[in-house]
């Protein structure tokens, strides 16, 4: 499961040489961006369980649809150029055990000049992989990093690009990818894979973006601190009472105080709880333990925002679960600690009412990935 370090936030840039030779670009600019990339890295054995990985070198390729927006009010009021769209990656992971990776995934990445040509790029990326050689009792064995083909997808990339024609531009980014099923069915250690990659970039109306002059938008001053309510479902792996694996079931809810700090951004206040059915099982059939199942805490985090869309990145403290016995059994894998970390993507639907996904995570382990629905209060 992403690091700490993992969140899905971007950015690019722009340069101004080519405006010169373009000084009528039209101000509702959305330009088609095509791209496509080579990359190369190494797998990140985040546990003891995924050791037999340690060293391996996968390597694929990338591939872009997108567009990117530089009209100046789109600019002026995120003082960024952003570029979002959908991306088809293909992973070798070079490993038997592994298989290969294809995943569809949808991109946020803001575009930021660092000088007249020079541009950095920060991507987050979410979506669905198809694995080609999961767990299997009696075929795959010793793979401990996913059971299922169908995984959550996830990435981060923090790059450099500089255009080479009037259309073109090269771009290089290091990256950290991420796969695993959310808890779905174990085993579920996940795979972490950190890579670099280089690549070629297709502008339909100009790589050289405009530059305008710059104006201050506060408009977000005066929307106030404002609260969320949010329900939750994830079906999780658990175990029936003779220990076979079975679907179980999570449900929660939490509370929300955000307050915006500008055009992009928002901190942010929660509480929230939620009743794990899968951990009641294990606990039930192999400990034989019947404290309670019941899971709260407080969490500070922040929020990305552009447009309908919100990335959010949270930093969790329970404040209230009954798992010592658990973690005291299988201290090799403990998964409860004090803190842990919330992933999410919501799209606004209406004036009040948000969609999305959002992932628990202890460390680099997933614990859980939900749907939930969140209504805006004020």
């Amino acid at each position: 499961m992403p690091p700490k370090k993992l969140i899905l936030l971007f950015l690019l840039l722009q340069c101004g040489t080519a405006f010169s030779q373009n000084k009528n670009l039209p101000d509702s600019l959305r330009q088609l961006v095509l791209a496509a990339r080579y990359h190369s890295g190494f797998i990140f054995a985040h546990n003891t369980y995924v050791q037999n990985t340690k060293g391996v070198h996968p390597n694929g390729f990338e591939i872009e649809y997108s567009h990117l927006r530089s009209d100046s009010a789109t600019v002026t009021k995120f003082k960024c150029y952003p570029r979002t769209g959908f991306s088809f990656t293909y992973v070798d992971y070079n490993k038997d055990l592994l298989g290969r990776g294809y995943s569809l995934s949808y991109f946020l990445e803001p575009n930021y000049r660092l000088g007249n040509n020079l541009k950095m790029n920060l991507r987050a990326s979410a979506g669905l992989s198809y694995l080609t050689n999961p767990f299997d009792s009696v075929k795959n064995p010793t793979n401990q990093s996913y059971s299922g083909h169908i995984n959550s997808f996830l990435q981060l990339g923090l790059g450099l690009s500089y255009p080479i024609t009037h259309h073109f531009a090269v771009y290089a980014m290091g990256n950290f990818f991420h796969n695993s099923n959310g808890g779905l069915k174990q085993p579920n250690s996940g795979v972490n894979y950190i890579n670099a990659s280089i690549g070629l970039q297709y502008y339909a109306y100009a790589a050289h973006l405009p530059v305008y002059k710059k104006e201050k938008d506060t408009s977000w001053k005066h929307q106030g601190i404002h609260f969320d309510a949010s329900l939750y479902y994830s079906p999780k792996g658990g175990y029936n009472a003779d220990s076979s694996a079975s679907r179980k079931f999570i449900i929660g809810a939490s509370a929300q105080a955000i307050e915006q700090v500008g055009n992009l951004d928002a901190i942010t206040l929660a509480a929230e709880i939620y009743y794990d059915d899968a951990l009641r099982s294990q606990k039930q059939t192999f400990i034989y333990d019947s404290s309670s199942n019941v899971l709260a805490g407080l969490l500070v985090g922040h929020q990305f925002l552009l447009n309908r869309f919100t990335f959010t990145q949270e930093l969790g403290f329970y404040i209230f679960k009954k798992t010592d016995m658990y973690d005291a059994l299988y201290r090799d894998k403990k998964l409860y600690h004090t803190t842990y970390q919330r992933w999410g993507l919501y799209y606004n639907i209406k004036k009040h009412w948000s969609v999305g996904i959002n992932m628990l995570a202890h460390y680099q382990i997933a614990d859980f990935i939900d749907g939930r629905v969140i209504y805006r209060i004020r």
